[in-house]
């Protein structure tokens, strides 16, 4: 991700193949044509990650929409309630790495799947959005996002609203995922190294605060046993600052 760049190496053709403009299999077999035609310019894992894109996940959302829904947009698996912050609308945010995603957003109606998972998605699941807002913010703003493809992504992968039908853990990050995956944290008005303080990054208190308030639901699941593990082992005082400024950020989402 950067701040220079809102497309970077995606292909932009989710609008036309969500809409039927374009078939699934006409890209699947230009992409395979094109790497026959130059194997020694296109690596067959690059050729195999396209196309799972494609074949294995888009299918496999599908697959869970007509195989779950109805059901599947009431799912709440957190009991998540609080209000998605008006700037997810404007853009007009201190945070450097969601005033571009979300600015880009608007301009473009298009995001790529990090911006929209580890971005947009990772901050509302860390503060406890309704996911019905999210899906809301989600159909209202992307013009690719028809509701089969977007409610499985958004309420199951990006927010974990269904405990664990579509992904085996909470896609969650701090700052320092989003540092080393772009250029946001340059120039930001938080600090990416900070969990507490005025100007410490939201993303690192909200991340431990998430843990610590699911733990119950969440501490047994392996992918995540080296986080609790860390949180254990952190100084008590520590972890009650990061959970004062945790809170704090809750109650002033608006003005972050």
């Amino acid at each position: 991700m950067h701040t220079d760049e809102w497309s970077i190496y995606h292909a932009r053709l989710s609008f036309a193949m969500n809409s039927k403009i374009l078939s699934p299999r006409e890209v699947v077999q230009a992409a395979i044509a094109a790497w026959q035609a130059a194997p020694d310019r296109i690596a067959i894992n690059q050729l195999e990650g396209f196309i799972r894109q494609i074949l294995g996940w888009r299918e496999y959302m599908r697959g869970i929409y007509w195989l779950k829904m109805p059901a599947f947009e009431e799912l709440n698996y957190f009991e998540n309630s609080r209000k998605l912050p008006d700037w997810y609308w404007t853009g007009k945010t201190k945070m450097n790495c969601l005033k571009h995603s979300i600015g880009q957003s608007l301009e473009h109606a298009y995001a790529h799947h990090v911006q929209r998972l580890m971005i947009t998605g990772n901050f509302a699941l860390l503060a406890g959005i309704n996911p019905d807002d999210v899906d809301f913010w989600y159909l209202g703003i992307y013009i690719d996002a028809i509701q089969w493809v977007e409610i499985t992504n958004t309420r199951g992968m990006s927010q974990f609203a269904d405990g664990g039908i579509t992904g085996s853990k909470p896609y969650t990050a701090s700052a320092n995922y989003i540092h080393r995956q772009s250029n946001y944290c340059e120039n930001c008005h938080y600090d990416r190294s900070k969990r507490i303080g005025d100007d410490a990054c939201p993303f690192n208190s909200l991340y431990w605060n998430f843990h610590d308030r699911h733990r119950d639901k969440l501490q047994q699941n392996p992918r995540l046993s080296m986080v609790y593990r860390l949180w254990v082992k952190m100084n008590p005082q520590d972890r009650e600052a990061i959970l004062l400024r945790a809170n704090y950020c809750l109650e002033h989402l608006e003005k972050l």
